[in-house]
């Protein structure tokens, strides 16, 4: 799983990528902020609420959800039972660092089934 989150963060335009439980938990990470678990825990609150407003909307699922701020982007992503979060700073290439997080969200999902 590091390894894959790994390969995140060597994008010029990712900072921090973590891989959290829906409730939360810390699954892998690598991030710049001693903050993980706060960071783990808001972002899959953050996931599930959004995730609700969709259906009660679209009567669908959040797929990817982007937050632009100041200083770059939150991205996250469904992975099975887990959320991969990535953060970006400045404004590199979000199309690229999508394309990626589906490819790597797609290799966990292997990686988690296969254990």
């Amino acid at each position: 799983m590091e390894t894959i989150l790994q390969r995140l963060t060597d994008l010029e335009e990712v900072h921090d990528a973590i891989l959290v439980g829906k409730d939360g938990l810390i699954v892998s990470g690598i991030l710049h902020s001693e903050d993980e678990e706060v960071i783990g825990a808001m972002g899959a609150a953050a996931f599930g609420s959004i995730g609700d407003l969709t259906a009660q909307v679209h009567s669908s699922e959040a797929r990817h959800v982007i937050v632009e701020t100041k200083s770059g982007t939150i991205q996250m992503e469904e992975a099975g039972d887990l959320i991969l979060i990535v953060t970006t700073q400045g404004s590199g290439n979000l199309g690229r660092v999508r394309v990626e997080m589906k490819k790597a969200c797609r290799q966990l999902i292997d990686l988690v089934a296969s254990y």
